[in-house]
């Protein structure tokens, strides 16, 4: 990783009051807010980026100082109350979101005042960065005071996991890569990979998987050539989706492994206790296979509500299911889960392979406009890709290499994202495969 994950990412802030005054219920004005500590300054010590605002990212700010000089960003700063003339009061729980090189480099400045009534209660204010808790600050007298900390080892150990992560992907695709120059075959980087490459023109600091895409001619070449290049017991491990062991079911995934290090990942917890073991704590590249689409939509919609069926149906293969990984979906979406999962398991996996293979191979032969992701996650199987915008692709640098993308990847991207230059919300700026992040399918 070229620089601190967090001059990317961005800084969480975060000030919890232990106990806030109420003006309205204390009887000494109308004002119903719970207000804690006067905050006049949070930043850098020594500021490096000019402006408060960021073109492309509109979830931070640089710093907050008064009197404010831009528009007030509610999304950079949240649950508070202000801005005012000099300061903005926190509420019992303020998060404000900072990003500046300066903060890593001289420190992060904090000015606030303390009024007589919180004196009076004995209230604290605890300072976090990162989920760090940096100090606990008694507020025991009225006045103006300052706060410097030095956030250099915050968010450590999340920065270290990135760092090996980005070194194990880039190690696999630089090796997938050199396989398919080999045989000519073609493919394209995808997804959140990538936006990396065009907004970052490395990984996305934040992210810990790589997505490819192959036609499906290629990708069958490709499993000619697999067991070849991948020897069992060398660095890498090309792992199909119907080889987890023991009649176990992960998803419709083709992956490459790196099996030279282990790293603690997530990505093989729904198989762990019934398939195979040997993959557990490795980190896979992510190969997703691009089918025709049928250009009847009818059609399409009936032949990926198929598949969709025959994953809910394989899902009864699993180590577990557990139902707590649902409750934030639909009450239909979670019924289907169960029925498909319970009829599931009573069918041999064997047979619905055999059926999914089928399936995603309807329109193998046909001449068609777009791409689906057959093998893809079960909510964007239905997705169509126009095939125009893969092509021969171009090739484009993602750190010190360069790896193939689709020939129109500005489109690919428009589909996705949108504003793809522009950055994502925060808590959407966290690993997804790391032991901490959750997975549903």
């Amino acid at each position: 990783m070229s620089q601190c994950l967090y001059d990317s990412q961005g800084y969480e802030i975060k000030l919890e009051m232990t106990k806030t005054f109420n003006p309205s219920k204390a009887g000494t004005s109308e004002d119903i807010r719970d207000l804690g500590v006067l905050l006049n300054y949070l930043g850098a010590v020594q500021p490096e980026y000019k402006d408060i605002t960021y073109p492309n990212d509109a979830y931070v700010l640089s710093r907050l100082e008064f009197p404010f000089t831009a528009e007030w960003n509610y999304q950079a700063v949240r649950d508070s109350w202000g801005p005012e003339e000099n300061g903005a009061w926190i509420s019992p729980l303020t998060r404000v979101y900072l990003k500046d090189t300066g903060i890593r480099n001289s420190g992060l400045k904090m000015v606030y005042y303390v009024p007589s009534w919180l004196v009076d209660l004995g209230a604290a204010l605890k300072v976090y960065v990162n989920e760090d808790l940096m100090k606990e600050i008694p507020l025991t007298a009225e006045g103006m005071f300052t706060e410097v900390f030095d956030v250099s080892e915050t968010g450590k150990e999340e920065q270290e996991y990135l760092e090996k992560a980005h070194r194990i992907l880039k190690t696999v695709l630089a090796e997938f890569d050199r396989v398919c120059q080999k045989y000519d075959l073609h493919y394209y980087l995808i997804c959140g990979s990538l936006l990396g490459a065009v907004r970052h023109k490395d990984l996305i600091p934040w992210d810990d998987d790589v997505d490819i895409a192959m036609p499906r001619k290629d990708f069958d070449l490709l499993l000619k050539y697999a067991k070849k290049e991948w020897k069992a017991g060398g660095d890498f491990m090309f792992l199909n989706y119907s080889e987890m062991g023991n009649h176990a079911f992960l998803d419709y995934m083709t992956r490459l492994v790196y099996m030279k290090e282990e790293i603690p990942v997530n990505i093989f917890r729904k198989i762990k206790g019934k398939g195979r073991k040997d993959v557990d704590n490795h980190l896979p590249m992510d190969i997703y296979v691009l089918d025709n689409a049928s250009d009847n939509e009818k059609f399409h919609q009936f032949q990926t509500q198929f598949i969709r069926g025959l994953y809910g149906l394989a899902m009864g293969h699993r180590a577990y299911i557990n139902p707590a990984d649902y409750e934030n979906r639909d009450e239909k979406t979670q019924k289907i889960v169960k029925t498909l999962s319970s009829i599931g398991k009573r069918i041999p996996l064997s047979w619905i392979f055999g059926c999914y293979e089928w399936v995603r191979k309807w329109n193998k032969n046909k001449k068609c406009e777009n791409y689906f992701e057959s093998n893809g996650f079960i909510y964007c199987i239905p997705w169509k890709f126009k095939q125009e915008w893969f092509g021969e692709g171009t090739r484009l640098p993602l750190g010190d290499m360069t790896v193939s993308v689709p020939g129109n990847y500005e489109a690919f991207l428009d589909m996705h994202y949108g504003d793809f230059m522009q950055y994502p919300p925060m808590n959407a700026r966290k690993p997804t495969h790391s032991v901490e992040a959750s997975g549903i399918f």
